[in-house]
């Protein structure tokens, strides 16, 4: 009987000693897609992300339960199509053609305030700085083709440029296992070139 409690003393101490030497996981990789609205939101789009950021809390503090520091990758494309073969003169003149792509590296803070109640909520916000390609309709004409069809004709201009600004977002995150999560993302973005962007996404992610 000594023998047997001697050894379940062991094993207790044994587990103790090895759960104390294994570290939590706090390296996340996240990706995520979404819709975006461009602008006033006469512009939709598509938006794809790629997280990688690591929780630098090591002592839980009531306010401080975690905080996540790590950057995002974030790719974004839209465009607005006029119609072109037989417009109306409607359509001829309330429509033109619009297009914008942005990729944008976004260094980040992420906030989680609540422990136990809406455990994944969370706020992330942070500076941006990144790339913007746009082309749009300068000037348009009504010409007719062979087959005696109405088309658009267009005369495009183009825009290129670095930017810097920055990014807001909140959403909640569920843990669907130990290592795997999912949720989603609502972010507010601006920057210097007055792009106002506003993305609806889902997220997929894992700890490493």
């Amino acid at each position: 009987m000594k023998k047997i409690f001697s050894a379940a003393i062991l094993m207790l101490f044994y587990i103790k000693c090895f759960s104390q030497t294994v570290p939590a996981n706090n390296l996340y990789l996240k990706l995520s897609g979404g819709r975006v609205v461009f602008g006033t939101g006469d512009i939709l789009g598509y938006s794809f992300g790629i997280d990688l950021s690591k929780d630098v809390i090591k002592k839980q503090k009531p306010a401080l339960k975690r905080l996540l520091i790590g950057a995002e990758f974030i790719f974004e494309n839209g465009v607005r199509n006029p119609v072109i073969i037989n417009p109306t003169v409607n359509e001829f003149f309330s429509q033109s053609f619009y297009q914008t792509s942005n990729s944008v590296l976004w260094p980040k803070a992420s906030y989680y305030p609540f422990k136990n109640f809406i455990r994944g909520f969370n706020i992330q916000l942070g500076p941006t700085v990144g790339y913007t390609y746009s082309s749009k309709e300068s000037r348009s004409s009504r010409m007719t083709n062979l087959l005696g069809e109405s088309v658009r004709q267009s005369v495009l201009s183009f825009d290129n440029n670095f930017t810097i600004g920055y990014r807001i977002s909140t959403g909640i995150e569920i843990n669907v296992t130990k290592k795997i999560l999912t949720g989603f993302r609502l972010d507010w973005s601006n920057n210097n070139r007055g792009n106002i962007n506003t993305l609806l996404g889902l997220k997929l992610g894992m700890s490493l």
